[in-house]
């Protein structure tokens, strides 16, 4: 077993290198090297199966090997079966042959966040023989070692998630002389294990473990394009064989595109909403994932989406407007990874000259062109939000930009590229006559789909099948060269992946395939995005209409995006609260949605019933906020938060903090909080003069049951304690009337012991008077007040800005308030999109207290600022701690 050197310190992207060519020039490998079987074209030895030029699937003419189609599993021969073998397989060979030397299959990627490509080279041969005996189809394996070694790949947690990975991986010969020893058995396999001999394979048949890693080693062959991409130029060649770049790769480029001329201008075209039926049929005569499976019925509501995919011109205007540097445009998430990585602009433009000069050229997938300004950008997800957010203020647009949703992209399709497009079928269509079993949803004739019908050699003619995939060309094309979708949007399919707004979820019905239980479900998390119509590098049924492929939203794959806004009627929102300063997110449902137990996302989008993510229409604020308004009057109504409450504000001191009474510091200032609370206002109104002309009034918001209310009785005249509990005013009426109660605190368990909830000495008691009431929505009647307390309760009311409008509206000008608040923002109580900070803005974390201070800023001055602490009894044993934000008040 070789131990061969890891790059241990190989992190900073590539890309960044300037001038590549130069690079490369100044590190060419000379001289005699143990390598030198691995420099330069491959010789024959390399084939571990067909020679290129002896392979299905060879362009003579083009002396390059492009993809076939993909294979039915119905009336196949097992001629048909090994071509399309040995097409994947001597493509990945192709592929490898691009490395160039030892170091370029055992370092380590620079992200640190993938394995080296060694194990790329023996993962796809080592899982056609694990999941061929899990499919009963071999009884031994060929190598033990190498089938534990090369079995699992990465999926990383995060962007930070660093992976040092193993020095020992075997040498390139050693793994080329295990990939020949597969090749042999599974070729032997085909053509004479009698699994064979049915000819229709569905998903209970072994021989679907055949299928399955057929398709396997298709998905590796795009991943491990894209590493590839991301490795120094000096460590790869354009291999012979591989298809071409696009023509368009040796244009002359304007250093400094203009829009119209360099790329298209994207305008946006209209989709109607209708119904899209996602999932497929499992009678269908292809192979498919299990992700692929189930019936997921979506509604689609009007929008309107870019015709093109947006472009390295258009992202251009991004990155020289700074759209790198300024967070207000990212999700904490992406800045996170922005920051971390440091990035200032795709990963795959090469910088042509210094910062701030914005020229590049373009990294392909083994060496650097002039930029193709009308290509599409190939970004992750976190730029393509980034952007999307960006254009939406460029455009001032009321209705934020996303990305395309799964069943959006349906409907952007030509109808028979959709996967319902069983559902568009008339009922004498000829296979249905000729097969009245076999429902259209289950026909290949009924509903096509083209990666059966188009391999890559036809794709590589323009008419044959407008999309650029199956490695019809070695790279993306200009994204107006196509012919367009009967709905007028171009490359659907094809050139670049789209990256959707949809989480990787199941569907309904979706049951984890036995060969293969790790591939789908570990990811339904809600922390992977779909992409969505394939690459010019994706073939088989990478290429389908039904796949459905997923990444963690920071990853690269050849993928692009396209914007999307919703047609919605404006009327319907809050127009004081939203327009381009601050644009509507209109509900839109995703794929990811609602998912059967245990493949549940935990996303904000995964459910229609979690709505934070979204913006409510003026109705629906009004009715969560009486929903929320309600649930809190009853969460406040039951015996045990009443003591709870009593104890807090009543005591005694020495029976409920018994441990904690001789304690000083915090613990001890914590005590006794709503006396001092009426303490604190009570000596700001005296401080300013609120109380010149008398005894005034007090207004305590949120009263509970009482104590503070009663506190201010010291001073002031009349004292309104309002509360949303029935409860808690009742017993503060009661208090107030006969001075005492008697109630059960909790002691331990069900063990109760019982408190005397006494009035303090010295106070007029008749000067209070309590009421049921909202916060949010005061009776005018009360007139105005000289002081107002607000303890705790701006972030347990539906509205805190309604809150702060009663209190400027009660609160006479030079009148003083104490409101202090822990900021313990819930969805319980408060629709996120009514929380006074607690969130990001602009891609910042915004704190309440700042939030606040800023809502209250052209009312009111800020007299004293910092924090009280208190503490609240659960039961003998069990204490809540809480330091409270404190803001006493002038009204101006």
């Amino acid at each position: 077993m070789a131990s061969n050197r890891v790059d241990m310190g190989a992190c900073r992207n590539p890309s960044l290198n300037i001038r590549p060519d130069l690079a490369r020039a100044a590190t060419a490998i000379t001289g005699p090297s143990v390598d030198d079987e691995l420099v330069g074209p491959r010789g024959d030895w390399w084939w571990t199966g067909k020679k290129p030029t002896e392979c299905p699937g060879f362009d003579a003419k083009a002396g390059v090997l492009r993809s076939l189609p993909l294979p039915s599993t119905h009336n196949y021969t097992r001629q048909e079966l090994l071509d399309y073998f040995d097409n994947a397989w001597t493509t990945t060979e192709i592929l490898f042959a691009s490395l160039q030397t030892t170091d370029a299959f055992v370092r380590q990627p620079y992200h640190q966040l993938r394995h080296p490509m060694m194990f790329y080279y023996g993962h796809p041969a080592c899982l056609y023989v694990n999941k061929c005996r899990v499919g009963g189809l071999l009884e031994d394996g060929v190598n033990q070692y190498y089938e534990q070694v090369f079995e699992v790949g990465v999926d990383e947690m995060s962007w930070d998630d660093l992976s040092r990975g193993r020095e020992d991986w075997p040498s390139v010969r050693e793994v080329h002389g295990y990939r020949k020893q597969v090749y042999d058995v599974i070729r032997n396999l085909i053509l004479t294990h009698p699994a064979l001999d049915k000819k229709e394979v569905g998903w209970d048949d072994p021989a679907w473990a055949i299928f399955l890693g057929f398709e396997h080693e298709r998905i590796h062959i795009e991943t491990s394009s894209v590493l590839i991409r991301e490795l120094p130029l000096t460590k790869v060649r354009k291999p012979e064989f591989w298809p071409d770049y696009h023509p368009s790769s040796a244009a002359p480029s304007a250093p400094v595109p203009t829009e119209g001329a360099d790329y298209p201008a994207n305008t946006m075209v209209s989709v109607r909403g209708e119904t899209v039926v996602l999932g497929k049929d499992l009678a269908y005569p292809s192979f498919g994932w299990d992700n692929e499976y189930g019936t997921k019925e979506v509604e689609v509501g009007a929008f309107r989406a870019t015709q093109f995919k947006v472009t390295n011109g258009e992202f251009l205007r991004f990155v020289k407007a700074g759209g790198y540097a300024n967070p207000k445009y990212w999700s904490a998430e992406g800045w996170g990874w922005k920051t971390f990585r440091n990035v200032k602009w795709p990963t795959f433009w090469m910088p042509d000259g210094p910062q701030g000069l914005h020229r590049y050229k373009l990294r392909v997938l083994f060496d650097a062109v002039d930029m193709r300004w009308d290509w599409p950008v190939d970004v992750n997800y976190h730029e393509a939000r980034a952007f999307a957010a960006w254009r939406t203020e460029q455009d001032g647009s009321a209705v934020r930009y996303r990305l395309i949703t799964e069943a959006e992209h349906n409907l952007i399709r030509n109808t028979r590229d959709r996967v319902d497009a069983h559902r568009f079928v008339p009922a004498d269509h000829p296979t249905l006559a000729a097969d009245p079993t076999r429902p259209a949803s289950a026909s290949a004739t009924a509903s096509p789909d083209a990666c059966m019908l188009v391999g890559g050699a036809e794709a590589a003619t323009f008419s044959a099948a407008g999309s650029n995939f199956q490695l019809a060309h070695g790279s993306a094309n200009p994204v107006q060269e196509l012919p367009p979708s009967e709905k007028g949007f171009y490359d659907v399919f094809g050139s670049s992946w789209e990256w959707a707004e949809d989480h990787y979820a199941a569907f309904p019905g979706f049951k984890v395939h036995p060969f293969y239980e790790d591939f789908s479900s570990p990811c339904f998390a809600g922390k992977h995005q779909l992409i969505l119509g394939g690459s010019f590098a994706s073939t088989g049924q990478l290429a389908s209409k039904f796949a459905r492929y997923q990444f963690r939203p920071h990853f690269f794959q050849h993928a692009t995006f396209r914007l999307v806004a919703q047609e919605v009627d404006l009327s319907l929102y809050d127009a004081a609260r939203y327009g381009p300063q601050n644009p509507i997110v209109p509900f839109y449902e995703t794929s990811c949605m609602d998912s059967a137990p245990p493949h549940v996302g935990d996303g904000p989008c995964c459910s229609k019933h979690r709505r934070a993510a979204f913006t409510s229409t003026a109705v629906e604020e009004a009715a969560s906020s009486k929903a929320k308004l309600e649930a809190a009057q009853v969460a406040y109504e039951s015996d045990a938060i009443l003591a709870q409450y009593l104890t807090f504000h009543f005591g005694p001191v020495d029976r409920v903090y018994p441990d904690l009474a001789s304690e000083t510091g915090l613990l001890a200032a914590g005590i006794d909080f709503p006396r001092k609370l009426a303490e604190t206002l009570t000596a700001a109104a005296e401080r300013c003069g609120a109380l010149a002309g008398g005894s005034g009034r007090a207004l305590d918001l949120g009263c509970a049951v009482g104590r503070s209310s009663f506190e201010l009785a010291r001073r002031f005249g009349e004292v309104v304690g309002v509360d949303i509990s029935k409860t808690f005013i009742e017993v503060a009426g009661k208090l107030r009337d006969n001075g005492r109660l008697d109630y059960e605190a909790a002691l331990e368990g069900a063990i109760t012991e019982r408190l005397t909830a006494q009035m303090p000495e010295g106070i007029e008691a008749s000067r209070c008077r309590f009421l049921q009431g909202d916060a949010c929505n005061l009776p005018p009647s009360l007139g105005q007040f000289d002081a107002v307390l607000a303890a705790n309760l701006l972030c347990r009311v539906p509205e805190p800005a309604a809150c702060i409008a009663q209190i400027k509206a009660c609160l006479r000008p030079g009148g003083v308030a104490l409101l202090t608040s822990p900021f313990s923002w819930l969805e319980q109580y408060t629709d996120q999109a009514n929380w006074v900070g607690g969130n990001y803005k602009d891609g910042l974390p915004n704190r309440s207290a700042d939030a606040l201070k800023a809502l209250l800023a052209p009312d009111f001055e800020v007299l004293e600022e910092g924090s009280m602490p208190l503490v609240i009894r659960e039961h003998a044993r069990k204490y809540q701690f809480i330091t409270a934000h404190k803001l006493v008040l002038r009204r101006k």
